[in-house]
């Protein structure tokens, strides 16, 4: 891998992450689409500085918003209001897709990488979204079993192909979230997933790995493509529905299958 081959799989790894469409889907097709050739550079490494700078994406966009999600949950809990504290509804929301991570992570990795199963995850999840935007549901507050479900939605992500914004705000608008509370909610929840992804990691971090200028420019371009992606999908999703996403996922899933049978 070069620098801009780095360029290339950070953007991807920015538009992906934030973008309904799967990451996974497409950090297994755009490797080989552009030949790229990971094994001069430490994986795990590599992976840490990408999740790096989407984490700081994410920040950049939504981190006054979380501190002050954790300020008045702090208060609020010392104020015996446990009942609102959205800081408490993120926290519980977090635990399944932390659970899944760590007790599902060897079948995930070994069992469910299939063309397959990314194609299925794909096209159903793209069902979902059809469905959510096309079904009147009575609107309703975060709640916490509404937080769980949500929550749940994202353990689920973990499958290749299902996409963490894509199923968590589909299943948020599903239950009866408006749409702003849907999107909002759901990368107010990515932030500690993102971040726990990170410091799991680094467990095992490489700090003397060779080659910094290929993680550098891989993070630098992660954190650019993740704010860019993450205005456009805010920005988007104001006016427009799902569908578009929705029918892309359904095409790549679709393509997905074809070129895994040669």
């Amino acid at each position: 891998m070069n620098a801009l081959q780095s360029i290339i799989m950070g953007a991807l790894q920015g538009i992906t992450e934030f973008l309904p469409i799967s990451s996974s889907a497409h950090l297994i097709a755009i490797p080989w689409f552009f030949n790229i050739d990971d094994g001069n550079i430490n994986k795990l490494t590599y992976d840490v500085m990408l999740h790096f700078g989407t984490l700081l994406a994410i920040f950049a966009i939504y981190g006054k918003k979380f501190v002050t999600v954790v300020v008045e949950g702090l208060a609020d809990i010392r104020k015996g209001a446990l009942q609102d504290t959205l800081l408490l509804k993120i926290i519980v929301a977090t635990i399944p897709a932390g659970i899944a991570g760590l007790l599902g992570k060897d079948l995930i990795e070994h069992s469910l990488r299939t063309p397959f199963v990314a194609a299925f995850m794909l096209a159903f999840v793209s069902i979902l979204m059809i469905i959510a935007e096309r079904v009147n549901v009575k609107k309703i507050a975060i709640s916490y079993p509404v937080a769980i479900a949500i929550g749940i939605a994202q353990a689920f992500a973990l499958i290749p192909g299902t996409s963490r914004s894509g199923i968590t705000i589909t299943i948020a608008l599903l239950l009866g979230l408006r749409r702003s509370e849907a999107v909002d909610f759901s990368f107010l929840l990515a932030i500690p997933i993102i971040l726990g992804t990170s410091l799991y990691e680094m467990r095992q971090l490489d700090v003397h790995s060779g080659g910094m200028d290929i993680y550098i420019c891989g993070a630098i371009s992660a954190f650019v493509f993740g704010i860019l992606s993450l205005k456009f999908l805010i920005a988007y999703l104001k006016k427009h529905s799902l569908d578009l996403f929705a029918y892309y996922r359904i095409g790549i899933a679709v393509l997905i299958l074809l070129f895994s049978k040669h």
